[in-house]
């Protein structure tokens, strides 16, 4: 027993949910207590089949939920895994297109710049070049944004195959929840059966304190299946928009260069341009509005089958029992110990919503940061919002002075100022965020507050209590 008090503080005092600890030290500690009490030759045989019984029960009840405690974390490290390469790979593809679309921007700004003078200045050539760096760089982007796509649908893929899928998943915790039920149940009725009103009490606390252990680590599932089903569905709405929209004007570029031999073709390819830039613009909108309806509607699948909110401990019982503890007279050898492993007991809720916390928003620290300009809130309509101005100005030129050529290129050469400004600001804003992230990462990662390092850290524990609940 004073090597298991031992091992548990060990190994317990930093888990970040170990409830599960308290789980195996109350139930030696206390039936230790329970059946220390007035024992005599004829009640032995009956209480050495409770004792048995209840172990067996608590070691079950403990595996069950240890493992619905790994499953969390393999959950939240393999539903919406995001290789680290993709960190640089992405940005550095979009800035790549996103800067040959502004080399096509400044082209025709020169362009038109010397065509407000005199029209016969403005190069035919040139204005070639520019449509061709603009169906490039629009090309890249989308294709850039479609593998993105590809690879998440690759790794919801693998994902399924081990068992992380919303349905999967789902049957998985389903499944966590009739075991444990079942095994509460007989719990219950075997301590129904106990005499000593004083042992009930101390055995009602136990089931009491597991219900919570299970409630908590259901709250942690819910939340991390909720963010994870929002998080998908934020990214493969944004990618699967961006690219069309980036495919939308690579056409309008291709109708843009037919329209050097057959000029009524220029009016298709504004109306593409038109059109491209607006779902640019509403992109980055409708991502969130995916996300967050996704994940109202997970929430509400969840609730069907178990609260969704965090459990409070008992803390006038645990008091309680701390009192009661105390008072024990074979514990009295080992006080230090003792008071500490209640100390552990008694701030372990407090601990564990910390960690809760620091987990959350370090995981959506990374992913705002992982984002590029187009994709963020705020800048991503903004920049948009740029390209559907030069679009407009476009479509007023065709349409409104097709015979003014100078009313229409003053249109155009206003169009291109506001676009290029959206793109300018596209190729600062995303390196800064992108490196920003990386120097955070580096921090993170020197005080071992990186996700992936908090959840394999408690992987490691829940391997060590698993081997040592073998023992």
């Amino acid at each position: 027993m004073r090597h298991a008090i031992r091992l548990l503080q060990t190994h317990c005092g930093k888990q970040r949910r170990f409830l599960l600890c308290l789980l195996l030290t109350l139930s030696c500690t206390a039936h230790e207590i329970a059946f220390a009490e007035d024992v005599n030759p004829a009640s032995v045989d009956r209480e050495s089949y409770f004792r048995n019984k209840f172990a067996d029960i608590d070691k079950d009840l403990f595996l069950e939920l240890v493992k619905l405690a790994k499953f969390n974390v393999h959950f939240h490290l393999e539903a919406n895994r995001h290789q680290k390469w993709r960190t640089l790979t992405y940005p550095l593809a979009r800035e790549s297109g996103t800067a040959l679309t502004f080399s096509a921007s400044l082209i025709d700004l020169v362009q038109f710049s010397k065509g407000l003078d005199n029209r016969a200045r403005i190069s035919r050539t040139e204005l070639k070049k520019a449509v061709t760096c603009g169906i490039t760089g629009n090309a890249i982007s989308g294709t850039a944004s479609a593998l993105e796509l590809a690879q998440n649908t690759w790794v919801m893929w693998k994902a399924k195959e081990h068992g992380y899928s919303p349905k999967r998943s789902f049957e998985f915790v389903k499944n966590i929840i009739i075991n444990t039920d079942r095994l509460l149940e007989t719990r219950e009725q075997l301590a129904a059966e106990v005499g000593s009103s004083e042992r009930k009490q101390v055995i009602d606390l136990e089931t009491k304190m597991v219900r919570t252990i299970r409630q908590q680590l259901l709250f942690e599932f819910a939340t991390w299946s909720c963010h994870s089903r929002d998080q998908a569905w934020r990214e493969n709405t944004f990618y699967t928009l961006d690219s069309l929209q980036n495919y939308t004007r690579m056409t309008a570029g291709i109708l843009a260069r037919k329209t050097f031999d057959n000029p009524e073709i220029a009016k298709y390819s504004i109306v593409c341009a038109l059109v491209a830039n607006s779902v640019a613009t509403i992109n980055p909108i409708v991502r969130n509005l995916s996300g967050i309806a996704i994940r109202k509607h997970q929430e509400h699948k969840l609730r069907r089958l178990f609260p969704l909110e965090r459990p409070e401990l008992p803390t006038k019982e645990l008091e309680a029992l701390q009192e009661k503890l105390s008072t024990v007279e074979h514990l009295k050898e080992h006080p230090v110990d003792h008071q500490a492993w209640l100390r552990k007991v008694a701030t372990l809720n407090l601990r564990t919503e910390k960690v809760d916390i620091l987990l959350d928003r370090e995981t959506k620290d990374i992913e705002r940061y992982r984002q590029i300009a187009q994709q963020q809130s705020v800048s991503g309509p903004l920049i948009g919002l740029t390209g559907v101005a030069s679009a407009t100005l476009g479509t007023v030129a065709i349409y409104g002075y097709p015979r003014d050529f100078d009313t229409a290129n003053k249109l155009r050469f206003a169009g291109r100022i506001t676009q290029g400004t959206g793109q300018a600001y596209a190729l600062i804003n995303t390196p800064y965020t992108v490196v920003k992230g990386m120097i955070r990462n580096r921090e993170l990662r020197r005080r071992g507050e990186l996700p992936t390092q908090i959840l394999q850290e408690r992987l490691t524990r829940l391997d060590q209590l698993n081997r040592f609940s073998e023992e």
